[in-house]
């Protein structure tokens, strides 16, 4: 079964589905191994593991998408990605959902505000309505898989109102678009927006427990940073200790075996195929 098709198939059963973020292939199948049914690929989270810079529109089309490309080949489960506003003009994001569908994604999320983004201290630029919904359009259009889905996101809500979100998204949702994302909304207001929408909503989710924001009606719960910064954290942890101490020994204990990665990361089946044709 397709990717794209499961995914559907996921949206249209009851409750809510969960896609932990991931910022490269390895946390990508972590997250299938441990059993979520589909993975998030974020611009944030990709543009710092992938460049080692910030969320500013600096990451390209090509390297989101190869990004997601190499993803889309270590996993099964469908894959929602981030591709900022889709490159441009709509013809650019007619492009984008054709590179995006060849690369293997299930969904890609497009987004309503101006590129250089997210400087700290500055609020962001929307794009005028209009021009937002000619890309939706745009999106829809393009895709050859009718089950790709395509998700409007819109961040009018940090950038000027509730009411100017819920707005623009009902125009997304007339433009064809699959799912509508609101970051910014408040988690309590999460069931006075899922009853104002003509289509499911997507959003960030931080803290707020996972049964509370399905019972308020929320249909997709990404995670988008959480690996990321948990891996930062772990790695720079251990390594001020190799600084001042000289050696990691203490991080035995909370590292896996050589055995258990190995299997995890495919060498086990791997020698057993190198045995098979004779390679070893």
């Amino acid at each position: 079964m397709r990717t794209t098709t499961r995914l559907r198939q996921l949206l249209g059963a009851p409750g809510m589905l969960i896609a932990p973020g991931a910022h490269d292939v390895m946390t990508a199948r972590i997250v299938e191994a441990e059993g979520f049914q589909a993975v998030y690929l974020g611009g944030f989270a990709t543009s710092a593991s992938m460049l080692g810079l910030p969320d500013h529109s600096l990451i390209t089309m090509t390297e989101l998408l190869a990004n997601a490309r190499n993803v889309a080949a270590a996993v099964t489960i469908p894959i929602l990605a981030d591709v900022d506003d889709g490159g441009g003009t709509p013809l650019n994001v007619r492009r984008t959902i054709r590179l995006a569908e060849q690369a293997g994604l299930a969904a890609v999320h497009i987004e309503d505000l101006v590129p250089g983004k997210h400087f700290v201290g500055h609020r962001d630029r929307l794009f005028p309505k209009a021009q937002a919904v000619d890309k939706i359009k745009a999106a829809v259009d393009a895709r050859t898989d009718p089950d790709f889905v395509i998700i409007a996101r819109s961040d009018a809500i940090g950038v000027t109102s509730l009411d100017d979100a819920l707005d623009r998204a009902h125009a997304y949702a007339e433009a064809g678009a699959d799912v509508l994302f609101l970051p910014y909304l408040r988690p309590k207001d999460t069931r006075r927006v899922v009853d104002a929408l003509p289509k499911p909503l997507l959003n960030v989710v931080l803290d707020t427990p996972a049964g509370e924001l399905e019972r308020a009606g929320l249909k997709i719960a990404i995670y988008p940073v959480q690996s990321l910064f948990i891996a930062y954290k772990a790695v720079r942890d251990m390594l001020k200790e190799l600084k001042a101490t000289g050696t990691v020994a203490d991080y035995a204990q909370r590292t896996p075996s050589w055995e258990e990665f190995n299997t995890f990361i495919g060498a086990t089946e791997a020698t057993q195929l190198a045995q098979k044709y004779h390679i070893v």
